[in-house]
């Protein structure tokens, strides 16, 4: 591993390449992540490093021409703000020009490491919940007057439910995995309620909420919070920034924040929708957001956390039936695990609905 990670840093601007650390990183399941440590006298500087899978972002070119972008504008709005070096991510160039090289035939970039701020894939305190929220409705605001053309959209369709949802059918009528028959609950759950996949789609089409440039992927371990404050401070793979509706976003975190347990629990009773974290982030998102959301787009908070919920799983349903192709596993059936925790924290919302709604509407002034 030293031997490699000392390789292609050779190709970024860094003053030292007497390595001094190396290990994988992260808990993503995309990209392959080293934290590496290079001594330069008696000082010793971190940088990440990472591998971009371009069997799903196939253009990455494209998807750093979008990082670029919004990384030089962050930079720009944030030069004057205290701590600003840590408010946002910064990119080491490349010696080629660039903000990425090619290395072994793998598109590789690399990152300044944000020392001090730790992130957290299950939500510990309403605190985080906050603060996480708070970050990504800032980082939204941030790019909200970012010049020059429309971003590209790294995944088309990232976030576009009724086209995961015909994904999911193909999977189902090719049945490659010979799995269809593990999984009947889950195939008719996700039928069942399928009405509600185009709902955020059509009242787009309608114009009754905007597009706006979003992060796609606010899990909370995409947000870097500040080891001794507890604030955040800045949010994290950006692979996924491209025109979007807040509401993907918003969704995203309620997915991933309000239920105690992991993403895979495979003990559905741990499964719980903790509405203290829900109004957590609602009044995070709005105060980070800065009064820019419409109406509609508060109207429709709740809905999107199930709606978000519903998608994400049909993606692990998706990947399960067709033999784990897309997510990274670690066990047998992992992915239909992950299926099962979101399709039970989607019931699970959709239950509370008006309780979520009387929440929203409290801050709605």
């Amino acid at each position: 591993m030293e031997n490699i990670v000392t390789s292609i840093a050779s190709n970024f601007c860094i003053d030292s390449l007497e390595l001094t650390e190396v290990k994988l990183f992260g808990s993503g399941h995309i990209n392959e992540t080293y934290l590496a440590g290079f001594k330069n006298g008696d000082k010793v500087t971190q940088y990440i490093f990472q591998k971009i899978n371009t069997n799903v972002f196939r253009k990455p070119e494209q998807l750093m021409d979008n990082i670029s972008r919004v990384l030089k504008h962050a930079a720009q709005k944030l030069a004057d703000k205290p701590d600003s070096e840590r408010r946002s991510i910064h990119l080491v160039p490349a010696k080629n020009g660039k903000m990425y090289c090619y290395h072994d035939n793998h598109c590789w970039r690399a990152y300044h490491f944000i020392g001090d701020a730790s992130t957290y894939n299950i939500l510990e305190t309403e605190e985080q919940a906050y603060q996480a929220a708070k970050t990504f409705g800032a980082f939204q605001m941030l790019l909200a007057d970012l010049p020059g053309e429309r971003l590209f959209e790294t995944i088309p369709n990232f976030h576009n439910t009724p086209s995961r949802y015909a994904d999911f059918e193909r999977a189902l009528a090719a049945n490659k995995a010979g799995r269809a028959d593990l999984c009947r609950e889950e195939i008719e759950f996700a039928k069942k309620i399928s009405h509600i996949a185009p709902v955020l789609i059509d009242l787009q089409k309608k114009g009754e909420i905007p597009e706006r440039i979003t992060h796609n992927d606010t899990k909370l371990n995409n947000v870097l919070l500040d080891d001794a404050t507890g604030e955040g401070l800045c949010v994290i793979d950006l692979d996924t920034v491209m025109p979007g509706l807040s509401l993907y976003d918003f969704g995203d975190m309620v997915r991933t924040s309000v239920s105690p347990a992991a993403e895979d629990e495979t003990d559905l009773s741990k499964i719980k929708v903790r509405t203290e974290v829900f109004k957590a982030l609602v009044k995070g998102y709005l105060d980070g957001a800065e009064g820019c959301l419409t109406a509609k787009e508060m109207e429709m908070l709740p809905f999107s956390g199930y709606l978000i919920t519903y998608e994400i799983g049909l993606r692990f349903l998706t990947d399960y039936l067709e033999g784990d192709v897309y997510f990274r596993t670690h066990r047998e059936h992992h992915n239909l695990d992950r299926c099962r925790t979101q399709f039970k924290l989607v019931q699970l919302l959709m239950e509370k609905e008006d309780e979520l709604n009387a929440i929203v509407k409290g801050f709605i002034k």
